[in-house]
């Protein structure tokens, strides 16, 4: 009866993440993504934008980018692995957009980004293009994998860089949107990218990430 208890447990914790997150590792490509703007691709299980310039569209420099996800998501976690292989002479730039109002290069957004001049740091983005908090003299590396985290919840937006907060604003703009990534004068690599929150869908539903969560959660027990 015990046993039987503990398999119940675990089912019922498995239902509870697969209903309510989605993880994409490009282990089968990039199929669900809408890329706007770059030259992308995977390979190895990351997925690159291998374009070192930057876009301009009309009179805005604008980033190359990649979108996933619903324009009704509302609140979640979003989290990747990001790198910048290479940066340009300007500004190499990397990060994470999320609450994407629509997939194309005239959407809404937020962009937690990183920047690798040194006199720039972890910086918060709303578009089209206004700052609404960067940290100083925090420049990332070229070649060093960091991992983002954006918590929204209402208004409230909470940027972490592996795992320490780093800014923490509130900003309502933006109500509801789809989540992505982009590059701006850099080559970048993206991999493990997840979206968690009770409008997500499920991780069957979101392309068979079943066995991958049930794995994790038997190693857990």
């Amino acid at each position: 009866m015990l046993r039987f208890t503990g398999c119940v447990a675990v089912a019922t914790l498995l239902v509870a993440h697969a209903a309510f997150g989605v993880t994409q590792d490009f282990e089968s490509g990039a199929a669900d993504w809408s890329e706007v703007q770059g030259e992308w691709s995977v390979a190895n299980g990351e997925y690159t934008q291998s374009v070192i310039d930057w876009t301009t569209t009309g009179t805005l420099e604008t980033y190359h980018r990649s979108f996933f996800g619903d324009a009704t998501w509302t609140d979640y976690t979003v989290e990747a692995t990001v790198r910048i292989d290479e940066g340009g002479p300007v500004a190499p730039i990397l990060g994470i957009f999320f609450r994407v109002t629509e997939k194309t290069d005239a959407g809404g957004y937020y962009l937690f980004r990183l920047d690798a001049r040194p006199a720039e740091g972890p910086g918060l983005i709303k578009a089209p293009n206004e700052t609404i908090q960067i940290i100083a003299d925090q420049g990332a590396e070229s070649g060093r994998d960091y991992v983002l985290k954006v918590e929204v919840e209402g208004s409230d937006i909470r940027c972490y860089v592996d795992g320490v907060l780093v800014i923490e604003t509130t900003d309502d703009t933006f109500a509801t949107g789809a989540v992505g990534v982009g590059t701006f004068d850099a080559v970048g690599t993206f991999d493990d990218v997840s979206v968690t929150g009770a409008d997500i869908p499920s991780a069957v539903e979101a392309g068979g990430k079943l066995p991958t969560v049930w794995a994790r959660l038997r190693g857990a027990y």
